[in-house]
């Protein structure tokens, strides 16, 4: 009971820090005038942007919440599965604390905030297509050391190795990356056909 009591507030300080970098985020950089200054306005109708990101405000904090709880749900199940297949049991709730990090992004124009990734291999191409962004963006020093570190929380919390416990993260945890990463070019090709 202790111990789902402090991953309850681990994961609720990790949705108030969310929210409080996106209110961050919407109130001082992507506002209506810092989409007008990237030629990228919120609408295709004039005097309607000011309404779209209002209707976009409505809905950011929900979905943002949503979308980390899942992301961080998934990762966690498929590091518990492999963990059970190699015969280690480790709470779900353990690999759930274990999976919960996140990141910060820099000034600029849209383009810029879009291309920008420190450390990622986006970075080195600077002029990949569109479909290649968020694959080259996923793949970036903070991953890779994300890896490492999850293989040594998940050794100091089981009976594996070091090595072993690295291997578990490399058969499980990368395939399934990266079926997310084809996943998520995927239905942005479909829904956004014009940015391929």
């Amino acid at each position: 009971m202790k111990l789902l009591l402090k991953n309850s507030c681990l994961g609720a300080i990790l949705v108030l820090l969310t929210f409080v970098l996106i209110y961050i985020t919407n109130r001082y950089i992507l506002t209506v005038g810092f989409y007008s200054n990237s030629d990228d306005p919120l609408s295709g109708i004039p005097g309607q942007d000011v309404i779209i990101y209002e209707n976009l405000q409505r809905w950011i904090y929900i979905s943002s919440a949503l979308y980390l709880l899942l992301k961080l749900s998934a990762i966690s199940l498929v590091l518990y599965i492999a963990l059970y297949l190699a015969d280690q049991q480790v709470n779900y709730a353990e690999i759930f604390n274990i999976a919960s990090f996140h990141y910060i992004f820099p000034q600029g124009t849209l383009q810029d905030w879009r291309q920008y990734y420190i450390l990622s291999a986006l970075s080195l191409f600077k002029n990949a297509p569109a479909d290649w962004s968020y694959a080259l963006q996923t793949f970036n020093v903070f991953e890779i050391a994300y890896w490492f570190l999850l293989a040594f929380l998940i050794h100091r919390r089981s009976n594996l190795n070091y090595d072993q416990s690295l291997r578990i993260v490399i058969c499980s945890y990368l395939p399934a990356l990266l079926i997310w990463v084809a996943s998520v070019t995927f239905c942005t090709l479909m829904l956004f056909p014009a940015n391929g």
